[in-house]
């Protein structure tokens, strides 16, 4: 069976997460993704790994998670020649994925106007810090800045009495990632229905608040300001995180309080809460919300984590694993659905999934990440440079040797 996208043509003109996560989806269901870099380090995504306090490890993780299935074309855009060559790799291409600012488009002569002209069926799809208006248009984001802080989520996520919390690398990259592979794909099908390109677009700032939006939407309606509660100071013990005897955690979450309260009970031990006249309805729950919660941290604290999970799963409460990192690369449920995947090059190399799937159309064998400029040639050719071209273009410094 051929893959979904084969014979689709994406040309990266971009750096670190945000926009190369999208093109990372389109490779992996067979779309073939140009990644072009400039002389010298390439991509400065080549080198993230190394930057502290990001883990200590002798593969390049990061490379190799958003690059693989990606061929690499290092060129340097700002000479005449190089500005030509990309106009030759564009003439052809369905989709083009770039982050630069926009004033860095219109010196490199690469804006969707000028490309657009080149190629009117191409799909342009711009990634943003904070959008293409305003003030702030020029403005560098990155996720931890525009998507975390931004978005009132830095705020917002962590208890009233903590220090603000740092978000994880690529944290609000990768999902924002998903929002411009989905207006990728809605511009591919208009293109099936008019037989023209468009300009797509989205921010890291826009994917922040969408991701926050229920507070948000809640602030625009006139809502109350938010306040995070602590884990024994809240409105709902029944909606909050506690702490085994061996100090590993997990959240409980029973929205449908009303009906489980007395089943929640009775599981853990505990039926005589239920009676309770502070816990009794609802309205007193809530209301004695802090002293629940004071009751449930020492009832739990007497076993361990593992024994909780596994009582309140023979009962059916829902409740989270609280999982540390290395645990997750061992979850047998993530194993069980392909959250991970072998590299087909033999070196038994994992990476993790993007996280779409179709029944119809499975993903391609997963190939390494490139080398730096790794495609050159290849790439070059199958536009009818010949080898003295090539030659020529190497030699005035247009593309790496």
């Amino acid at each position: 069976m051929n893959s979904l996208l084969e014979g689709i043509k994406v040309v990266e003109v971009a750096t670190f997460v945000f926009a190369p996560a999208a093109g990372t989806v389109l490779g992996d269901f067979g779309a073939d993704v140009i990644h072009v870099e400039p002389p010298g380090i390439g991509d400065p995504y080549r080198v993230l790994w190394q930057l502290r306090p990001l883990p200590e490890c002798e593969e390049n993780y990061c490379w190799m998670l958003d690059s693989r299935n990606k061929r690499s074309l290092v060129v340097d855009i700002k000479k005449p020649d190089g500005h030509a060559l990309m106009m030759d790799l564009l003439k052809d291409a369905d989709v083009m994925i770039t982050n630069y600012h926009p004033s860095v488009l219109d010196d490199l002569n690469l804006s969707y106007e000028t490309v657009s002209k080149n190629n009117e069926k191409l799909i342009y799809a711009h990634a943003t810090g904070y959008g293409e208006l305003g003030p702030e248009v020029e403005k560098p984001g990155y996720d931890a800045t525009a998507w975390w802080a931004r978005s009132g989520l830095m705020d917002a996520v962590r208890p009233a009495d903590a220090e603000l919390a740092l978000s994880t690398a690529g944290m609000g990259d990768h999902p924002s990632a998903l929002s411009l592979l989905s207006g990728i794909a809605l511009a591919l099908y208009a293109r099936e229905k008019t037989g023209k390109g468009q300009k797509v677009s989205t921010s890291l700032m826009a994917n922040g608040a969408w991701s926050n939006s229920i507070l948000v939407q809640s602030a625009l309606c006139g809502g109350k300001p938010y306040t995070p509660p602590t884990q024994v100071a809240t409105t709902n013990a029944m909606l909050n995180h506690y702490r085994g005897s061996d100090g590993r955690s997990f959240f409980l979450v029973l929205i449908k309080e009303a009906q489980e309260f007395g089943q929640f009970c009775e599981a853990i031990g505990r039926p005589e809460l239920a009676s309770d006249a502070r816990f009794e309805a609802l309205a007193s729950r809530r209301e004695n919300a802090g002293e629940l919660a004071s009751i449930l941290s020492q009832w739990f604290a007497t076993k361990p984590c593992s024994e909780w999970r596994r009582v309140l799963d023979e009962h059916a409460i829902t409740f989270g694993i609280i999982a540390t990192t290395d645990e997750v690369v061992e979850d047998e449920q993530m194993i069980a659905n392909g959250v991970f995947r072998e590299l087909a090059d033999g070196s038994g190399s994992k990476v993790v999934n993007s996280p779409i799937e179709l029944s119809g159309f499975p993903k391609v064998p997963l190939k390494p990440p490139p080398a730096l400029g790794e495609h050159n040639v290849e790439i070059l050719k199958a536009l009818g440079y010949d080898d003295a071209r090539i030659s020529e273009l190497q030699n005035a410094g247009v593309i790496s040797e």
